[in-house]
């Protein structure tokens, strides 16, 4: 392969010598082209619409906005990381190895036709998306093949461009503040808890249902619905005992750019804060709420060293401090969540009379106590990322020609303080003889002090490239050659390095006729010798219709049609840890005899799974089809992309192996995949008087077919998975509920299960044997082709501008397997569960006809549960509509500035965000599930001063 890399220099060289290209200071096609000779897809957001938003990350403002870009959030705040990149061993810490590098998002799933997104930032692949989006020009997402040959091995996937703000070019001073306060409080997921009363009474309908004696009285009921009996009938509603209704978030930028012909510079300072929901005691003299504090300075200067030679310098440093609740023996806030969904009101008082935490046998930690008596972990994160670009202009020596180079120094730091501690709990109750008493249970432990490295990371890249340009007559040639290597350290992982040799070429006849094409060859150490280099090419034709001499007479402004294809890879992220050389692990020592005396002996085995000799990329073959058109003096615009991707040797695991070596069998280069679909943007703007206004819509389909999987053997068409897209949900068809004929007629119902009653699921029997089983799973939801859209619209009149964006998608399917949610009652120790008001509308012989739910058993119920094959009783229609942003703002009249102010213009605003949502589903929000940090409705109030 090495062959290969010299031909290509070579290749490059010549065509550089015949043809031209324009200099480019950013990697080739890592910004995106004019719109007048892009023959790619692509869609380009601005700072004014990032702006809108107050959020630790940009991806906020991303959603609904870019057409063929999905995101989506899972998580309403960022998950800070805190796991030390070491292990306990029997010699104290070893390294962990192998373990994924961390980027910046936490809280979004953010794919474009189907692929995660490459992220480049001013010109280089980093994941850093928590930066001030005051400091960023644009974003553009940049889908097709032909786009995206700069990143060779990782062609399939998109590009994530973003762009950070320039100096002045013309060198004038400008100066702009900006400060916002912001109110949040959690968006409403899901049902509420059943309160004590309709617990305990639900509890006892379930266990009758068992067959079981009740566990609650007349008593127990009136002392839960009057209230009379706080200690011993408790009535906590969880979620409000821990967390408040609203929490606060603030942000600062100032930038500042200035200079003259020789430099310019800018420079931004941003400060950014946000707090949690979570309650805090005031008798400690720390903070146990979560909190996230974000310092960031970026900086640019431009040096016109000669006419010719042109220097460029960027510096960004990054300070991210975070703060949550110890919860559970030091896991952070997550698993504290998970315990606040799971615990039912009357389980225990928050506290006792005598001021103890409450709980019992079953409940051994408290959770108020995990929110404000268990300590907390700091966590903090130093980055680094310094940027340098040359360029020097060979227009005096060789018409056209130019050279350049960048390099790029980035360093990230993450380490945690844990102090965390444990507080035991007592069970109150009353003696016979009337006296209090208190049962201790859980353990107590001291507030611990430990530091944890988190992680190390070390990004170190190289570019350099040979532009050239010209023009004959009518005809425009461009091309260009350029290497570049990346070295990247992780913790105690060997480095990372991938390279890049590519050049591309194009060409257009009077702007009305373009052809471009490029060729990548790529190369990534973690592969196996003999496969560590790839070849990647695209092609893309252009013809501008309106350019034409019969379209003079139209009143359309442009009429493009353009197509890409392109030969792809999907790489690096797949390669594992050297995942192609077998590994071996020490299982420990053992004694055995020898004569009179005892020895130390050892042992070792290979570590699961089995190395994989022939791993490589996987690829892709990718078409794009694209239609731009404006017309009636660009006031109308539309633009659309038709795409069929074609995905083959995917890393997937065979379904016929079997372990008969007692070690799993690695993934395998085997499986074919194809995505397809169709993006589409309309937009209209006009004024009418002196009110100008706009409205721009996106909408996107998109749908994916497993062609291959290399599946096991089954005896009926509906059970395959291949054809079927790879969200596609299986499980069994629950056609309602039995009743007693069902049962007494021997309706088909699953063995092994001698409690069926009138009341349970009634499944479908799919292929008519008489019995309900694995083979009667078939596709219950997912195999629609998912739809996503976005609506912006506004007006701005003197100064007074409206802007609002509404986002949402349909043909979604959401698998419900909350177990606490669909069942209730699930057992915890020597006790049952939290269950919520949706199972109010359970099955009984009264609501037969009406109910929603099987009949409640304590416990749960695994036939009614769809015996772990699923059931599409728990599918749940996921289409909504979100208000998502929208923004009031108002810019004092230019004389007034002029005249009192000093020329300062001062624009003062009002912002929310997820302020409405329309939802098909009542049991969890669309996007974020119960379990997890809570989405946030957020008013913002700032002002920004501009001289």
């Amino acid at each position: 392969m090495k062959q290969n890399m010299y031909k290509m220099i070579t290749t490059g060289l010549l065509c550089v010598a015949a043809v031209a290209l324009k200099a480019q200071d950013a990697p080739a096609d890592s910004v995106a082209h004019t719109k007048s000779n892009t023959l790619g897809a692509s869609s380009t957001v601005y700072t004014n619409d990032l702006v809108k938003y107050q959020s630790a990350t940009i991806l906020t403002g991303l959603q609904g906005r870019l057409k063929g870009l999905n995101v989506s959030p899972f998580r309403g705040m960022q998950l800070l990381r805190t796991d030390a990149n070491t292990k306990s061993d029997i010699v104290g810490a070893i390294p962990n190895v192998g373990g994924g590098i961390y980027g910046d998002n936490s809280e979004f799933l953010i794919s474009a036709r189907g692929q995660s997104p490459v992220a480049i930032v001013d010109g280089v692949e980093r994941d850093l998306y928590s930066i001030d989006p005051e400091a960023i020009e644009s974003v553009t997402i940049q889908k097709d093949a032909l786009s995206n040959m700069f990143l060779g091995m990782r062609s399939s996937r998109g590009a994530l461009i973003i762009t950070t703000k320039n100096p002045d070019a013309k060198g004038g001073f400008h100066l702009s503040l900006t400060g916002k306060f912001g109110i949040s409080s959690a968006l409403k997921s899901g049902p509420n808890p059943l309160s004590a009363y309709q617990y305990a009474y639900l509890l006892n309908e379930a266990l009758l249902n068992d067959g079981k004696s009740p566990l609650y009285t007349y008593d127990d009921f009136e002392a839960y619905r009057n209230g009379t009996s706080p200690y011993l009938h408790p009535d906590v509603n969880w979620k409000d005992a821990i967390m408040n209704n609203s929490t606060t978030s603030q942000a600062y930028n100032l930038n500042v750019t200035g200079g003259g012909r020789v430099a310019q510079y800018f420079v931004s300072l941003g400060y950014y804060s946000e707090n949690g929901l979570f309650k805090t005691n005031d008798a400690n003299s720390y903070n146990t709420n979560f909190k996230y504090n974000r310092y960031l300075i970026t900086s640019k200067v431009n040096i016109n060293v000669t006419d010719e030679f042109k220097v460029s310098m960027s510096l960004m440093g990054r300070i991210e401090e975070g703060n949550q609740p110890g919860g559970i023996s030091g896991t952070g806030y997550s698993d504290l969540l998970s315990n606040v969904w799971q615990t039912p009101n009357n389980a225990y008082p928050v506290l006792n009379p005598n001021g103890t935490y409450g709980g019992n046998a079953s409940y051994t930690q408290n959770l108020y106590a995990q929110t404000t008596g268990s300590g907390y972990i700091s966590s903090n994160t130093r980055d680094v990322v310094g940027t340098i670009n040359l360029k020097y202009d060979f227009d005096k020596l060789v018409k056209g020609l130019s050279v350049g180079a960048t390099g790029n120094i980035s360093s990230q730091v993450r380490n945690a303080i844990v102090r965390t501690k444990q507080a035991q709990v007592f069970q109150y109750s009353i003696t016979q003889q009337g006296n209090e008493a208190y049962d201790k249970y859980g353990d107590v432990s001291s507030q611990t002090n430990s530091y944890r490295s988190v992680s190390t990371y070390q990004y170190m890249y190289g570019k350099m490239y040979v532009d050239w340009e010209r023009q004959f007559g009518m005809h425009g040639v461009k091309a260009s050659l350029w290497g570049d290597t990346r070295t990247i350290l992780n913790n105690y992982d060997l480095p990372m390095i991938p390279s890049n040799i590519g050049q591309k070429v194009e060409y257009n006849y009077d702007n009305k006729y373009f052809a471009q094409a490029a060729v990548t060859e790529s190369y990534y150490n973690r592969y196996d010798n003999g496969r560590r280099w790839g070849t990647f090419w695209a092609v893309g034709l252009g013809w501008d219709i309106s350019k034409e001499k019969f379209m003079e007479a139209s009143k359309i402004d442009q009429l493009k049609l353009r197509a890409t294809y392109g030969h792809t890879g999907n790489g690096i992220d797949n390669a594992g840890y050297f995942s192609y050389l077998k590994r071996y692990n020490e299982d420990g020592g053992f004694w055995y005899s020898n004569g009179t005396s005892m020895s130390n002996g050892g042992s070792v085995s290979e570590i699961s799974p089995l190395a994989n000799t022939l791993l490589t990329w996987e690829k892709g073959r990718k078409v794009n089809v694209g239609l731009d058109l404006t017309l009636l003096k660009n006031r109308l615009t539309f633009s659309a992309d038709y795409y069929n991707d074609y995905y083959y040797d995917i890393l997937q695991s065979r379904g016929k192996s079997i372990q008969l070596l007692g070690i799993a069998y690695p993934a395998e280069n085997i499986g074919k995949t194809r995505y397809y679909g169709l993006e589409t943007q309309l937009s209209w703007q006009d004024h009418i008087g002196k009110v100008n206004y706009y409205v721009s819509a996106n909408w996107s389909m998109e749908q994916n077919k497993r062609l291959f999987m290399d599946e096991q053997y089954v005896p009926y068409d509906y059970l395959r998975a291949t054809g079927q897209p790879t969200g596609a949900i299986y499980g069994l068809v629950a056609t309602g509920f039995l009743t007693a004929k069902d049962i007494a007629d021997g309706y088909p119902v699953m063995n092994g299960f001698n409690n069926i009653q009138a009341g349970d699921v009634k499944y479908k029997d799919m292929n008519g044997d008489g019995e309900i089983n694995e083979f009667d799973r078939t596709v219950i939801g997912g195999d629609k082709p998912t739809c996503y859209f976005g609506i912006d619209l506004g007006f701005e009149w003197k100064g007074l501008e409206v802007t609002a964006l509404i986002q949402g998608a349909y043909n979604r399917d959401l698998y419900n397997s909350d177990r606490t949610l669909l069942e209730g009652f699930q057992v915890i120790g020597q006790s049952y569960g939290q269950a919520y008001t949706n199972l109010l509308n359970r099955w009984t012989p009264e609501t037969a006809e009406t109910a929603t739910y099987p009949r409640l058993t304590a416990g749960g119920n695994m036939y009614n549960y769809g015996n772990n094959w699923n059931s599409s009783l728990f599918v749940q229609n996921g289409n909504y509509i979100r208000l998502k942003n929208a923004t009031v703002s108002y810019k004092l009249p230019e004389n007034f500035c002029r005249n009192y102010l000093g020329g300062l213009r001062v624009k003062i605003f009002v912002q929310g965000q997820n302020l409405l949502t329309w939802s098909r589903t009542c049991l969890q929000d669309p996007e974020v599930t119960f379990t997890s940090y809570p989405l946030q409705r957020t008013i913002t109030t700032g002002i920004n001063l501009n001289f």
